[in-house]
């Protein structure tokens, strides 16, 4: 009779696209309501729990991180610098209507983040990335890349 061994790795992987499917959710909440932005999740683990969840609500506000920080803030304090944070699109780099959203992930020192995908816009566009890793944040990309691209279709093109 044979076992069905899972790797470490295997698991790890399924637990990032629970959580990072979990963003997803969070983000099609925002249908109709951040255009021409994308709609964005974010939710922050903690020893496999969720702790604190965010998305993008509205054109010019608070973005998907800043609404999860503040409920992990409200509700968890001292365990944000030891979660891990998921989010459905790369965290901004710029100061636009708000400010980065890279800044305040490493101003938490959130120790590890999951990104489904780059932000297209050519401000971001891998700068959220980079300004993560530059501080030795732990970041890995590309968990149900292919669902969260096709959740912002429309702001793909209308940045392209």
């Amino acid at each position: 009779m044979a076992v069905n061994s899972v790797t470490f790795a295997e698991m790890y992987e399924q637990a990032h696209e629970v959580y990072m499917q979990r963003c997803l959710q969070l983000a099609k909440l925002a249908a109709g309501k951040v255009a021409p932005n994308p709609m964005v999740g974010a939710v922050l683990v903690f020893n496999g729990q969720i702790i604190a969840e965010g998305y993008h609500q509205q054109y010019g506000g608070p973005h998907a991180e800043v609404h999860c920080i503040k409920e992990a803030l409200q509700n968890h304090p001292g365990k944000i610098s030891a979660s891990t944070l998921y989010v459905s699109l790369e965290p901004c780099a710029h100061f636009g209507k708000t400010p980065p959203c890279a800044d305040l992930i490493i101003q938490y020192k959130i120790p590890k983040v999951v990104i489904a995908c780059r932000d297209s816009f050519e401000k971001v566009d891998g700068k959220g990335i980079d300004k993560l890793k530059a501080v030795g944040i732990e970041v890995t990309v590309g968990i149900l890349e292919k669902e969260a691209i096709a959740l912002n279709k429309a702001f793909s093109i209308f940045t392209s």
